[in-house]
Protein backbone atom coordinates (compact mmCIF):
# COMPACT_ATOMS: atom_id res chain seq x y z
CA UNK A 1 0.00 0.00 0.00
CA UNK A 2 1.25 3.47 -0.89
CA UNK A 3 2.11 5.74 2.02
CA UNK A 4 -0.14 8.79 2.29
CA UNK A 5 1.37 12.19 1.55
CA UNK A 6 4.10 10.50 -0.47
CA UNK A 7 5.32 11.66 -3.85
CA UNK A 8 5.09 8.75 -6.27
CA UNK A 9 6.88 8.61 -9.63
CA UNK A 10 4.43 8.11 -12.51
CA UNK A 11 4.60 8.42 -16.27
CA UNK A 12 1.01 9.32 -17.15
CA UNK A 13 -2.24 10.62 -15.73
CA UNK A 14 -3.60 7.07 -15.72
CA UNK A 15 -0.73 5.92 -13.50
CA UNK A 16 -1.34 8.90 -11.21
CA UNK A 17 -5.01 8.01 -10.98
CA UNK A 18 -4.26 4.38 -10.04
CA UNK A 19 -1.74 5.55 -7.44
CA UNK A 20 -4.46 7.63 -5.77
CA UNK A 21 -6.90 4.69 -5.81
CA UNK A 22 -4.28 2.36 -4.32
CA UNK A 23 -3.72 4.86 -1.52
CA UNK A 24 -7.37 4.51 -0.47
CA UNK A 25 -6.46 1.04 0.77
CA UNK A 26 -9.96 -0.41 0.22
CA UNK A 27 -10.32 -0.96 -3.54
CA UNK A 28 -9.36 -4.56 -4.27
CA UNK A 29 -11.32 -5.07 -7.49
CA UNK A 30 -11.89 -2.98 -10.59
CA UNK A 31 -15.02 -4.46 -12.20
CA UNK A 32 -14.36 -3.42 -15.77
CA UNK A 33 -15.97 -3.25 -19.19
CA UNK A 34 -13.28 -1.42 -21.08
CA UNK A 35 -13.52 0.68 -24.24
CA UNK A 36 -11.57 2.98 -26.52
CA UNK A 37 -11.28 5.56 -23.73
CA UNK A 38 -9.32 3.25 -21.43
CA UNK A 39 -6.06 2.72 -23.34
CA UNK A 40 -3.94 4.66 -20.82
CA UNK A 41 -5.49 2.77 -17.86
CA UNK A 42 -4.95 -0.58 -19.60
CA UNK A 43 -1.30 0.32 -20.19
CA UNK A 44 -0.85 1.51 -16.60
CA UNK A 45 -2.36 -1.70 -15.18
CA UNK A 46 -0.21 -3.83 -17.49
CA UNK A 47 2.96 -2.19 -16.16
CA UNK A 48 2.26 -3.35 -12.60
CA UNK A 49 0.29 -6.55 -13.31
CA UNK A 50 2.82 -8.97 -11.84
CA UNK A 51 4.59 -6.81 -9.29
CA UNK A 52 2.14 -7.09 -6.38
CA UNK A 53 -0.47 -9.89 -6.02
CA UNK A 54 -2.41 -7.73 -3.55
CA UNK A 55 -2.68 -4.85 -6.03
CA UNK A 56 -5.96 -3.75 -7.62
CA UNK A 57 -7.25 -6.65 -9.69
CA UNK A 58 -9.21 -5.90 -12.86
CA UNK A 59 -12.23 -8.20 -13.26
CA UNK A 60 -13.55 -8.42 -16.81
CA UNK A 61 -17.35 -8.17 -16.80
CA UNK A 62 -18.98 -8.02 -20.24
CA UNK A 63 -22.02 -6.05 -19.06
CA UNK A 64 -22.12 -2.92 -16.93
CA UNK A 65 -25.25 -3.80 -14.90
CA UNK A 66 -23.52 -7.02 -13.85
CA UNK A 67 -20.35 -5.11 -12.96
CA UNK A 68 -22.17 -2.65 -10.68
CA UNK A 69 -24.10 -5.54 -9.09
CA UNK A 70 -20.81 -7.30 -8.32
CA UNK A 71 -19.46 -4.18 -6.59
CA UNK A 72 -22.78 -3.96 -4.70
CA UNK A 73 -22.53 -7.58 -3.52
CA UNK A 74 -18.90 -7.14 -2.48
CA UNK A 75 -19.79 -4.11 -0.37
CA UNK A 76 -22.68 -5.97 1.28
CA UNK A 77 -20.32 -8.49 2.87
CA UNK A 78 -17.22 -6.30 3.42
CA UNK A 79 -18.49 -2.72 3.90
CA UNK A 80 -15.71 -1.69 1.49
CA UNK A 81 -16.62 0.23 -1.69
CA UNK A 82 -15.22 -1.02 -4.97
CA UNK A 83 -14.69 0.59 -8.35
CA UNK A 84 -16.55 -0.05 -11.58
CA UNK A 85 -14.94 1.01 -14.86
CA UNK A 86 -17.28 1.63 -17.82
CA UNK A 87 -16.99 2.98 -21.35
CA UNK A 88 -18.07 6.62 -21.80
CA UNK A 89 -21.74 7.27 -22.60
CA UNK A 90 -22.90 3.75 -23.61
CA UNK A 91 -21.26 2.12 -20.59
CA UNK A 92 -22.76 4.69 -18.25
CA UNK A 93 -26.21 4.06 -19.73
CA UNK A 94 -25.87 0.30 -19.22
CA UNK A 95 -24.67 0.82 -15.64
CA UNK A 96 -27.58 3.07 -14.68
CA UNK A 97 -29.89 0.30 -13.45
CA UNK A 98 -27.22 -0.95 -11.07
CA UNK A 99 -26.56 2.58 -9.85
CA UNK A 100 -30.28 3.09 -9.16
CA UNK A 101 -30.19 -0.11 -7.08
CA UNK A 102 -27.08 1.03 -5.21
CA UNK A 103 -28.56 4.44 -4.50
CA UNK A 104 -31.77 2.97 -3.09
CA UNK A 105 -29.73 0.60 -0.89
CA UNK A 106 -27.26 3.27 0.28
CA UNK A 107 -24.39 1.27 -1.19
CA UNK A 108 -21.23 3.27 -2.04
CA UNK A 109 -19.95 2.34 -5.49
CA UNK A 110 -17.16 4.30 -7.18
CA UNK A 111 -18.39 4.43 -10.79
CA UNK A 112 -15.60 5.51 -13.12
CA UNK A 113 -16.34 6.28 -16.77
CA UNK A 114 -14.10 7.36 -19.54
CA UNK A 115 -15.14 10.60 -21.11
CA UNK A 116 -15.14 10.79 -24.90
CA UNK A 117 -11.96 12.65 -25.92
CA UNK A 118 -12.47 16.40 -26.03
CA UNK A 119 -9.81 17.52 -28.49
CA UNK A 120 -9.43 16.61 -32.17
CA UNK A 121 -5.72 15.91 -32.47
CA UNK A 122 -4.34 18.85 -30.51
CA UNK A 123 -3.45 16.67 -27.49
CA UNK A 124 -2.29 13.09 -27.06
CA UNK A 125 -5.35 10.96 -26.41
CA UNK A 126 -7.72 13.16 -28.41
CA UNK A 127 -10.42 11.92 -30.77
CA UNK A 128 -9.02 9.26 -33.08
CA UNK A 129 -11.88 6.92 -33.97
CA UNK A 130 -15.23 7.37 -35.67
CA UNK A 131 -17.31 6.74 -32.56
CA UNK A 132 -15.55 9.50 -30.63
CA UNK A 133 -17.70 12.12 -32.32
CA UNK A 134 -21.09 10.42 -32.03
CA UNK A 135 -20.60 9.13 -28.47
CA UNK A 136 -19.97 12.56 -27.04
CA UNK A 137 -22.75 14.24 -25.03
CA UNK A 138 -23.12 17.78 -23.75
CA UNK A 139 -23.30 16.60 -20.14
CA UNK A 140 -22.42 12.93 -19.61
CA UNK A 141 -22.97 13.11 -15.87
CA UNK A 142 -26.57 14.19 -16.31
CA UNK A 143 -27.52 10.59 -17.12
CA UNK A 144 -26.76 9.45 -13.58
CA UNK A 145 -26.87 12.70 -11.60
CA UNK A 146 -30.24 12.05 -9.96
CA UNK A 147 -28.99 8.72 -8.59
CA UNK A 148 -25.49 9.54 -7.35
CA UNK A 149 -24.37 11.64 -4.41
CA UNK A 150 -21.71 13.45 -6.42
CA UNK A 151 -20.43 13.56 -9.98
CA UNK A 152 -17.38 15.25 -11.42
CA UNK A 153 -15.41 15.44 -14.66
CA UNK A 154 -11.66 15.64 -14.16
CA UNK A 155 -10.22 18.81 -15.68
CA UNK A 156 -6.58 18.46 -14.70
CA UNK A 157 -4.28 15.85 -13.19
CA UNK A 158 -2.98 18.38 -10.70
CA UNK A 159 -5.95 17.98 -8.34
CA UNK A 160 -6.30 14.19 -8.59
CA UNK A 161 -5.60 13.65 -4.87
CA UNK A 162 -8.41 16.00 -3.87
CA UNK A 163 -10.82 14.49 -6.41
CA UNK A 164 -10.28 10.87 -5.33
CA UNK A 165 -10.36 11.78 -1.64
CA UNK A 166 -13.60 13.69 -2.14
CA UNK A 167 -15.21 10.86 -4.12
CA UNK A 168 -14.40 8.34 -1.40
CA UNK A 169 -15.48 10.51 1.52
CA UNK A 170 -18.79 11.49 -0.05
CA UNK A 171 -19.59 7.90 -0.98
CA UNK A 172 -18.81 6.63 2.53
CA UNK A 173 -20.50 9.42 4.52
CA UNK A 174 -24.10 8.88 5.63
CA UNK A 175 -26.37 8.38 3.91
CA UNK A 176 -23.93 6.36 1.85
CA UNK A 177 -24.30 5.98 -1.89
CA UNK A 178 -22.65 5.82 -5.31
CA UNK A 179 -20.51 8.56 -6.87
CA UNK A 180 -19.56 9.11 -10.52
CA UNK A 181 -16.27 10.31 -11.94
CA UNK A 182 -15.45 10.84 -15.61
CA UNK A 183 -11.89 10.92 -16.93
CA UNK A 184 -11.20 12.44 -20.37
CA UNK A 185 -8.66 10.38 -22.29
CA UNK A 186 -6.38 13.38 -22.78
CA UNK A 187 -5.75 13.66 -19.03
CA UNK A 188 -5.20 9.93 -18.70
CA UNK A 189 -2.63 10.07 -21.50
CA UNK A 190 -0.89 13.23 -20.26
CA UNK A 191 2.80 12.72 -19.47
CA UNK A 192 3.72 13.33 -15.82
CA UNK A 193 6.75 12.80 -13.61
CA UNK A 194 5.10 12.30 -10.22
CA UNK A 195 1.92 12.64 -8.17
CA UNK A 196 1.43 13.45 -4.50
CA UNK A 197 -0.79 10.80 -2.95
CA UNK A 198 -3.85 11.67 -0.85
CA UNK A 199 -2.26 13.97 1.74
CA UNK A 200 -5.45 14.34 3.81
CA UNK A 201 -7.40 12.08 6.15
CA UNK A 202 -9.68 9.51 4.55
CA UNK A 203 -12.16 9.39 7.42
CA UNK A 204 -15.69 10.03 6.13
CA UNK A 205 -17.98 12.40 7.96
CA UNK A 206 -19.07 11.14 11.37
CA UNK A 207 -22.31 9.20 11.55
CA UNK A 208 -25.55 10.91 12.54
CA UNK A 209 -26.39 10.55 16.24
CA UNK A 210 -29.98 11.17 17.21
CA UNK A 211 -30.86 14.11 19.45
CA UNK A 212 -30.64 12.86 23.08
CA UNK A 213 -33.83 14.76 23.98
CA UNK A 214 -35.67 12.96 21.17
CA UNK A 215 -34.37 9.60 22.39
CA UNK A 216 -35.68 10.43 25.88
CA UNK A 217 -39.14 10.92 24.36
CA UNK A 218 -38.84 7.67 22.43
CA UNK A 219 -37.90 5.83 25.61
CA UNK A 220 -40.89 7.25 27.49
CA UNK A 221 -43.30 6.29 24.74
CA UNK A 222 -41.95 2.76 24.42
CA UNK A 223 -41.78 2.07 28.16
CA UNK A 224 -45.34 3.17 28.86
CA UNK A 225 -46.91 1.66 25.72
CA UNK A 226 -49.44 -1.10 26.25
CA UNK A 227 -49.07 -2.51 22.75
CA UNK A 228 -45.84 -1.33 21.12
CA UNK A 229 -44.69 -2.65 17.75
CA UNK A 230 -41.21 -2.36 16.24
CA UNK A 231 -41.01 -2.39 12.44
CA UNK A 232 -37.79 -2.57 10.41
CA UNK A 233 -36.71 -3.19 6.84
CA UNK A 234 -33.01 -2.52 6.33
CA UNK A 235 -31.49 -2.09 9.80
CA UNK A 236 -29.45 -5.23 9.06
CA UNK A 237 -27.42 -3.51 6.34
CA UNK A 238 -25.27 -2.64 9.35
CA UNK A 239 -24.98 -6.08 10.99
CA UNK A 240 -23.79 -4.58 14.28
CA UNK A 241 -27.20 -2.95 14.73
CA UNK A 242 -29.06 -6.27 14.93
CA UNK A 243 -27.85 -7.04 18.45
CA UNK A 244 -29.04 -3.62 19.65
CA UNK A 245 -32.50 -4.15 18.14
CA UNK A 246 -32.78 -7.54 19.85
CA UNK A 247 -31.79 -5.93 23.15
CA UNK A 248 -34.41 -3.21 22.72
CA UNK A 249 -37.16 -5.72 21.97
CA UNK A 250 -36.23 -7.81 25.01
CA UNK A 251 -36.03 -4.80 27.35
CA UNK A 252 -39.67 -3.84 26.75
CA UNK A 253 -41.06 -7.14 25.39
CA UNK A 254 -41.96 -5.57 22.07
CA UNK A 255 -42.96 -7.66 19.05
CA UNK A 256 -40.89 -7.10 15.92
CA UNK A 257 -42.08 -7.16 12.31
CA UNK A 258 -39.58 -6.97 9.47
CA UNK A 259 -39.47 -6.72 5.74
CA UNK A 260 -36.55 -9.13 5.35
CA UNK A 261 -34.44 -7.10 2.94
CA UNK A 262 -31.54 -7.99 5.25
CA UNK A 263 -31.25 -10.08 8.40
CA UNK A 264 -32.66 -7.37 10.67
CA UNK A 265 -33.97 -9.56 13.49
CA UNK A 266 -33.54 -13.31 14.08
CA UNK A 267 -36.57 -15.15 12.71
CA UNK A 268 -36.38 -17.81 15.44
CA UNK A 269 -36.59 -15.22 18.25
CA UNK A 270 -39.82 -15.54 20.28
CA UNK A 271 -40.51 -11.81 19.87
CA UNK A 272 -40.49 -12.07 16.07
CA UNK A 273 -44.00 -12.03 14.61
CA UNK A 274 -43.40 -12.07 10.85
CA UNK A 275 -43.65 -9.74 7.89
CA UNK A 276 -47.27 -8.52 7.94
CA UNK A 277 -46.98 -5.02 9.38
CA UNK A 278 -50.61 -3.86 9.19
CA UNK A 279 -51.89 -7.07 10.78
CA UNK A 280 -50.07 -6.12 14.00
CA UNK A 281 -49.93 -2.34 13.60
CA UNK A 282 -53.70 -1.87 13.77
CA UNK A 283 -53.64 -2.87 17.46
CA UNK A 284 -50.54 -0.88 18.43
CA UNK A 285 -50.60 2.27 20.55
CA UNK A 286 -46.93 3.01 19.74
CA UNK A 287 -45.29 2.19 16.40
CA UNK A 288 -41.51 2.40 16.26
CA UNK A 289 -40.23 2.39 12.66
CA UNK A 290 -36.47 1.78 12.50
CA UNK A 291 -34.83 1.96 9.07
CA UNK A 292 -38.04 1.61 7.07
CA UNK A 293 -38.86 3.56 3.93
CA UNK A 294 -42.28 2.08 3.07
CA UNK A 295 -44.05 0.59 6.12
CA UNK A 296 -47.03 -0.56 4.03
CA UNK A 297 -48.77 0.28 0.77
CA UNK A 298 -50.41 2.79 0.35
CA UNK A 299 -49.61 5.32 3.12
CA UNK A 300 -52.65 5.36 5.41
CA UNK A 301 -53.42 5.94 9.08
CA UNK A 302 -57.12 5.12 8.94
CA UNK A 303 -56.31 1.44 9.52
CA UNK A 304 -54.57 2.30 12.82
CA UNK A 305 -55.78 3.22 16.26
CA UNK A 306 -56.80 6.87 16.52
CA UNK A 307 -54.48 7.38 19.48
CA UNK A 308 -51.41 5.65 17.97
CA UNK A 309 -48.07 7.42 18.28
CA UNK A 310 -45.65 6.84 15.40
CA UNK A 311 -41.89 7.20 15.83
CA UNK A 312 -39.60 7.03 12.81
CA UNK A 313 -35.83 6.63 13.29
CA UNK A 314 -33.81 6.89 10.08
CA UNK A 315 -30.86 8.75 8.60
CA UNK A 316 -33.38 10.90 6.76
CA UNK A 317 -36.80 10.23 8.33
CA UNK A 318 -38.50 12.57 5.83
CA UNK A 319 -36.92 10.75 2.85
CA UNK A 320 -36.13 13.96 1.04
CA UNK A 321 -34.70 12.09 -1.98
CA UNK A 322 -38.14 10.62 -2.72
CA UNK A 323 -40.38 13.09 -4.59
CA UNK A 324 -43.65 11.91 -3.02
CA UNK A 325 -43.76 10.22 0.39
CA UNK A 326 -46.84 10.42 2.61
CA UNK A 327 -46.03 8.33 5.70
CA UNK A 328 -46.53 10.77 8.55
CA UNK A 329 -44.81 10.36 11.91
CA UNK A 330 -45.51 12.04 15.25
CA UNK A 331 -41.84 11.91 16.16
CA UNK A 332 -39.40 11.72 13.23
CA UNK A 333 -35.89 11.16 14.61
CA UNK A 334 -32.82 11.73 12.46
CA UNK A 335 -30.02 9.29 13.26
CA UNK A 336 -28.11 6.16 12.33
CA UNK A 337 -29.74 3.19 14.05
CA UNK A 338 -26.44 1.46 14.76
CA UNK A 339 -25.35 4.29 17.06
CA UNK A 340 -28.77 5.59 18.18
CA UNK A 341 -30.17 2.28 19.43
CA UNK A 342 -27.40 1.60 21.99
CA UNK A 343 -28.00 5.07 23.46
CA UNK A 344 -31.76 4.49 23.49
CA UNK A 345 -31.27 1.14 25.22
CA UNK A 346 -29.14 2.79 27.90
CA UNK A 347 -31.84 5.38 28.54
CA UNK A 348 -34.51 2.68 28.81
CA UNK A 349 -32.37 0.61 31.20
CA UNK A 350 -31.85 3.60 33.48
CA UNK A 351 -35.55 4.41 33.53
CA UNK A 352 -36.53 0.81 34.27
CA UNK A 353 -33.93 0.60 37.03
CA UNK A 354 -35.54 3.69 38.55
CA UNK A 355 -38.93 1.98 38.54
CA UNK A 356 -40.49 3.75 35.55
CA UNK A 357 -42.71 0.76 34.79
CA UNK A 358 -43.65 -2.57 36.34
CA UNK A 359 -41.75 -5.47 34.82
CA UNK A 360 -44.78 -7.73 35.26
CA UNK A 361 -46.43 -5.94 32.32
CA UNK A 362 -43.47 -6.84 30.14
CA UNK A 363 -43.50 -10.46 31.30
CA UNK A 364 -47.18 -10.91 30.45
CA UNK A 365 -46.73 -9.29 27.07
CA UNK A 366 -43.75 -11.49 26.27
CA UNK A 367 -45.81 -14.64 26.96
CA UNK A 368 -48.50 -13.49 24.54
CA UNK A 369 -46.02 -12.54 21.81
CA UNK A 370 -44.20 -15.85 22.21
CA UNK A 371 -47.49 -17.67 21.73
CA UNK A 372 -48.17 -15.63 18.58
CA UNK A 373 -44.69 -16.47 17.31
CA UNK A 374 -45.32 -20.20 17.72
CA UNK A 375 -48.70 -19.96 15.97
CA UNK A 376 -47.03 -18.20 13.05
CA UNK A 377 -44.33 -20.89 12.86
CA UNK A 378 -46.93 -23.70 12.89
CA UNK A 379 -48.93 -22.01 10.12
CA UNK A 380 -45.83 -21.75 7.97
CA UNK A 381 -44.97 -25.40 8.61
CA UNK A 382 -48.48 -26.43 7.58
CA UNK A 383 -48.29 -24.38 4.38
CA UNK A 384 -44.94 -25.96 3.49
CA UNK A 385 -46.27 -29.45 4.19
CA UNK A 386 -49.21 -28.79 1.87
CA UNK A 387 -46.85 -27.55 -0.84
CA UNK A 388 -44.29 -30.34 -0.55
CA UNK A 389 -45.67 -32.76 -3.15
CA UNK A 390 -47.14 -30.26 -5.59
CA UNK A 391 -46.07 -30.40 -9.23
CA UNK A 392 -45.08 -28.09 -10.81
CA UNK A 393 -42.93 -27.33 -7.79
CA UNK A 394 -44.38 -24.87 -5.29
CA UNK A 395 -41.93 -22.02 -4.53
CA UNK A 396 -42.57 -22.56 -0.80
CA UNK A 397 -41.18 -26.09 -1.05
CA UNK A 398 -38.17 -24.89 -3.04
CA UNK A 399 -37.51 -22.23 -0.39
CA UNK A 400 -37.77 -24.83 2.39
CA UNK A 401 -35.27 -27.07 0.59
CA UNK A 402 -32.83 -24.17 0.24
CA UNK A 403 -33.24 -23.42 3.94
CA UNK A 404 -32.41 -27.05 4.75
CA UNK A 405 -29.01 -26.88 3.02
CA UNK A 406 -27.99 -23.57 4.59
CA UNK A 407 -25.33 -23.50 7.29
CA UNK A 408 -23.47 -20.84 9.27
CA UNK A 409 -21.34 -20.01 6.24
CA UNK A 410 -24.21 -19.51 3.78
CA UNK A 411 -24.96 -16.11 2.27
CA UNK A 412 -28.08 -15.74 0.13
CA UNK A 413 -28.53 -13.05 -2.49
CA UNK A 414 -32.29 -13.10 -2.86
CA UNK A 415 -33.93 -11.81 -6.03
CA UNK A 416 -36.74 -14.36 -6.08
CA UNK A 417 -39.08 -11.34 -5.67
CA UNK A 418 -42.52 -12.97 -5.20
CA UNK A 419 -41.45 -16.39 -3.92
CA UNK A 420 -41.34 -15.70 -0.14
CA UNK A 421 -37.86 -17.17 0.23
CA UNK A 422 -36.88 -14.83 3.07
CA UNK A 423 -40.01 -15.80 5.02
CA UNK A 424 -39.14 -19.50 4.87
CA UNK A 425 -35.39 -19.89 5.30
CA UNK A 426 -33.81 -19.36 8.74
CA UNK A 427 -32.51 -15.78 8.98
CA UNK A 428 -30.64 -15.72 12.26
CA UNK A 429 -27.14 -14.57 11.32
CA UNK A 430 -26.65 -10.87 10.53
CA UNK A 431 -25.18 -10.52 7.06
CA UNK A 432 -26.53 -13.91 5.96
CA UNK A 433 -29.13 -12.67 3.46
CA UNK A 434 -29.54 -9.68 1.15
CA UNK A 435 -32.71 -9.11 -0.86
CA UNK A 436 -33.68 -7.20 -3.97
CA UNK A 437 -32.74 -3.49 -3.66
CA UNK A 438 -35.69 -1.18 -2.90
CA UNK A 439 -35.59 0.39 -6.37
CA UNK A 440 -36.20 -3.06 -7.83
CA UNK A 441 -34.13 -2.85 -11.02
CA UNK A 442 -34.07 -6.55 -11.88
CA UNK A 443 -30.87 -8.37 -12.80
CA UNK A 444 -29.04 -7.69 -9.53
CA UNK A 445 -28.91 -11.11 -7.84
CA UNK A 446 -26.42 -13.18 -9.84
CA UNK A 447 -23.87 -10.38 -10.18
CA UNK A 448 -24.27 -9.53 -6.50
CA UNK A 449 -23.61 -13.18 -5.61
CA UNK A 450 -20.33 -13.13 -7.55
CA UNK A 451 -19.28 -9.96 -5.72
CA UNK A 452 -20.28 -11.44 -2.38
CA UNK A 453 -18.20 -14.56 -3.03
CA UNK A 454 -15.18 -12.39 -3.87
CA UNK A 455 -15.70 -10.48 -0.62
CA UNK A 456 -16.34 -13.59 1.50
CA UNK A 457 -14.36 -16.40 -0.17
CA UNK A 458 -15.01 -18.88 2.68
CA UNK A 459 -18.79 -18.46 2.45
CA UNK A 460 -21.22 -20.63 0.52
CA UNK A 461 -23.00 -18.13 -1.71
CA UNK A 462 -26.41 -18.79 -3.24
CA UNK A 463 -28.17 -16.53 -5.74
CA UNK A 464 -31.92 -17.19 -5.64
CA UNK A 465 -33.56 -15.49 -8.61
CA UNK A 466 -36.76 -15.54 -10.61
CA UNK A 467 -36.63 -16.51 -14.27
CA UNK A 468 -37.27 -12.90 -15.28
CA UNK A 469 -34.57 -11.64 -12.93
CA UNK A 470 -32.16 -14.21 -14.34
CA UNK A 471 -32.73 -13.05 -17.92
CA UNK A 472 -32.26 -9.43 -16.85
CA UNK A 473 -28.87 -10.10 -15.23
CA UNK A 474 -27.01 -10.59 -18.54
CA UNK A 475 -26.45 -14.23 -17.51
CA UNK A 476 -23.75 -15.00 -20.07
CA UNK A 477 -21.71 -12.05 -18.80
CA UNK A 478 -22.09 -13.21 -15.19
CA UNK A 479 -21.29 -16.87 -15.87
CA UNK A 480 -18.34 -15.84 -18.06
CA UNK A 481 -16.84 -13.79 -15.23
CA UNK A 482 -17.41 -16.59 -12.71
CA UNK A 483 -15.70 -19.09 -15.01
CA UNK A 484 -12.79 -16.82 -15.90
CA UNK A 485 -11.92 -16.06 -12.27
CA UNK A 486 -13.00 -19.42 -10.82
CA UNK A 487 -15.69 -17.99 -8.57
CA UNK A 488 -17.80 -20.89 -7.24
CA UNK A 489 -21.38 -20.10 -6.25
CA UNK A 490 -24.86 -21.56 -6.78
CA UNK A 491 -27.67 -19.99 -8.78
CA UNK A 492 -31.19 -21.30 -8.16
CA UNK A 493 -33.78 -20.11 -10.70
CA UNK A 494 -37.39 -20.01 -9.50
CA UNK A 495 -38.75 -20.60 -13.00
CA UNK A 496 -42.51 -19.94 -13.06
CA UNK A 497 -42.52 -18.75 -16.70
CA UNK A 498 -44.28 -15.47 -15.86
CA UNK A 499 -43.90 -11.92 -14.58
CA UNK A 500 -45.71 -12.75 -11.34
CA UNK A 501 -45.27 -9.25 -9.88
CA UNK A 502 -46.99 -7.70 -12.90
CA UNK A 503 -49.81 -10.25 -12.71
CA UNK A 504 -50.31 -9.56 -9.00
CA UNK A 505 -50.36 -5.80 -9.60
CA UNK A 506 -53.01 -6.14 -12.32
CA UNK A 507 -55.09 -8.42 -10.10
CA UNK A 508 -54.85 -5.95 -7.24
CA UNK A 509 -56.11 -3.07 -9.38
CA UNK A 510 -58.77 -5.08 -11.25
CA UNK A 511 -59.77 -8.09 -9.08
CA UNK A 512 -62.88 -8.65 -11.21
CA UNK A 513 -61.37 -7.44 -14.48
CA UNK A 514 -61.22 -9.14 -17.86
CA UNK A 515 -57.63 -10.26 -17.36
CA UNK A 516 -58.52 -12.10 -14.15
CA UNK A 517 -61.73 -13.61 -15.53
CA UNK A 518 -60.06 -14.85 -18.71
CA UNK A 519 -56.76 -15.62 -16.97
CA UNK A 520 -55.04 -13.73 -19.77
CA UNK A 521 -52.53 -11.12 -18.63
CA UNK A 522 -50.93 -9.74 -21.81
CA UNK A 523 -47.24 -8.93 -21.53
CA UNK A 524 -46.57 -11.25 -18.57
CA UNK A 525 -46.08 -14.68 -20.21
CA UNK A 526 -42.46 -15.90 -20.21
CA UNK A 527 -43.08 -19.18 -21.97
CA UNK A 528 -41.62 -21.08 -23.68
CA UNK A 529 -38.92 -20.90 -21.05
CA UNK A 530 -35.28 -21.02 -22.21
CA UNK A 531 -33.11 -23.87 -21.00
CA UNK A 532 -31.19 -21.74 -18.54
CA UNK A 533 -29.03 -24.68 -17.54
CA UNK A 534 -27.45 -24.64 -21.01
CA UNK A 535 -26.36 -21.02 -20.63
CA UNK A 536 -24.54 -21.92 -17.43
CA UNK A 537 -23.08 -25.12 -18.92
CA UNK A 538 -21.65 -23.09 -21.81
CA UNK A 539 -19.51 -21.32 -19.19
CA UNK A 540 -18.30 -24.48 -17.48
CA UNK A 541 -20.92 -24.69 -14.74
CA UNK A 542 -22.54 -27.75 -13.25
CA UNK A 543 -26.19 -27.24 -14.19
CA UNK A 544 -29.41 -29.21 -14.09
CA UNK A 545 -33.14 -28.86 -14.65
CA UNK A 546 -35.41 -29.97 -11.78
CA UNK A 547 -39.10 -30.71 -12.27
CA UNK A 548 -39.91 -33.29 -9.56
CA UNK A 549 -40.43 -31.93 -6.03
CA UNK A 550 -39.02 -35.09 -4.45
CA UNK A 551 -35.76 -34.61 -6.36
CA UNK A 552 -35.05 -31.13 -5.01
CA UNK A 553 -33.09 -32.02 -1.84
CA UNK A 554 -30.67 -34.28 -3.72
CA UNK A 555 -30.38 -31.85 -6.62
CA UNK A 556 -29.36 -29.07 -4.23
CA UNK A 557 -26.79 -31.31 -2.56
CA UNK A 558 -25.25 -32.27 -5.93
CA UNK A 559 -25.06 -28.63 -6.97
CA UNK A 560 -23.44 -27.62 -3.68
CA UNK A 561 -20.95 -30.46 -4.01
CA UNK A 562 -19.89 -28.94 -7.34
CA UNK A 563 -19.52 -25.55 -5.65
CA UNK A 564 -17.71 -26.71 -2.50
CA UNK A 565 -15.67 -29.70 -3.69
CA UNK A 566 -15.13 -29.02 -7.39
CA UNK A 567 -14.81 -25.25 -6.81
CA UNK A 568 -16.95 -24.29 -9.80
CA UNK A 569 -20.21 -22.46 -10.29
CA UNK A 570 -23.51 -24.33 -10.44
CA UNK A 571 -27.08 -23.62 -11.51
CA UNK A 572 -30.43 -25.31 -10.92
CA UNK A 573 -33.30 -24.44 -13.23
CA UNK A 574 -36.27 -25.31 -11.04
CA UNK A 575 -39.62 -25.49 -12.87
CA UNK A 576 -42.12 -23.90 -10.49
CA UNK A 577 -45.87 -23.48 -10.37
CA UNK A 578 -47.11 -20.86 -12.83
CA UNK A 579 -49.22 -18.17 -11.10
CA UNK A 580 -51.99 -18.66 -13.70
CA UNK A 581 -52.03 -22.45 -13.49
Amino acid sequence: MIEKDATVPVATGAEAFLAQVRALGVVRYLFANTGTDHGPIIEALAKTAKEDPTDIQPIVVPHELSAVSMAHGYYNVTQKPQMVLVHTLPGTANALGGIINAQSSNVPVLLLAGRTPITEGELRGGKSQNIHWRQESRDQGSIVREFVKWDYELRTNQNLPAVIERAYKIAMSEPRGPVYLTLPREWLAEELESTRVLPGSLEPATKIQADPAALEKVAELLIHAENPLVVTKYLGRNPEAVESLVELAELISAPVVQTPSYVNFPTDHPLYVGTQTLKHAKHADVLFFVDVDVPWEPPRRDALRADVKIIHLERDPLFTAIPGWGFRADLPVTGCSEIALPVLNSIIKAKLAAGAESTSKFEERRKKITADHHVMARELEANIAAAKGQKPINPLWLSKCIGDVMDDKTIILNESVTSRLAEVVPLNRPGGQFSTPPAGHLGWGVGAAIGAKLGAPQATVIAAVGDGSYMFCAPTACHFTAQKYRIPFLTVVYNNQAWNAAIAAARGLYPDGVAQKTRNFPGTDLSPSPQFELTAQACGAYAARVEEPAELPDALQRALTAVKKERRQALLNVICKNPLA
